[in-house]
């Protein structure tokens, strides 16, 4: 089963849980040292909700990227499992649309972890490529296979 990555406008992504800033200095210091950016953004497709990756949309904001590779999943997606970082029990997805679209509020750091089946693939995109107005109104979409 394959996944579709697509250049997603981070315009347009809605984040999910606070971040650990510390964290997202060293990642951000990783994609420039690498110059590339190799692991695509879970988001929900119909509402652009993170899933996971709210580290990496913070690096994506301070580089001032256009466009993040993003994976485009819904919670029904049987490949996606979502649970409580505290506790190890199901985490409600009805319970984060709530709380992000209805109340306008995300969730503390560490709040929900998602596990996805099979992993997400890797990605290789030129950081150059990520700030380059693209040509065309529709997602670029790319198949790529299941495994890293």
């Amino acid at each position: 089963m394959e996944y579709d990555v697509v250049l997603y406008p981070i315009a347009l992504l809605r984040p999910s849980e606070e971040v650990n800033m510390a964290h997202v200095e060293a990642l951000t210091k990783e994609i420039v040292r690498c110059q590339r950016w190799t692991t695509p953004i879970p988001i929900e497709k119909e509402t652009g909700i993170i899933m996971d990756g709210n580290h990496r949309y913070q690096v994506a904001h301070h580089l001032a990227l256009t466009y993040i590779p993003c994976v485009l999943l819904d919670y029904t997606d049987t490949r996606i499992t979502v649970y409580d970082w505290q506790n190890g029990r199901a985490f409600s997805p009805l319970r984060i649309r709530e709380q992000i679209l209805k109340q306008g509020n995300i969730f503390p750091y560490k709040t929900t972890r998602h596990l996805f089946s099979p992993s997400l693939p890797a990605v290789n995109f030129p950081l150059e490529q990520l700030v380059e107005k693209i040509a065309s109104n529709h997602l670029n979409v790319f198949k790529l296979g299941v495994g890293r």
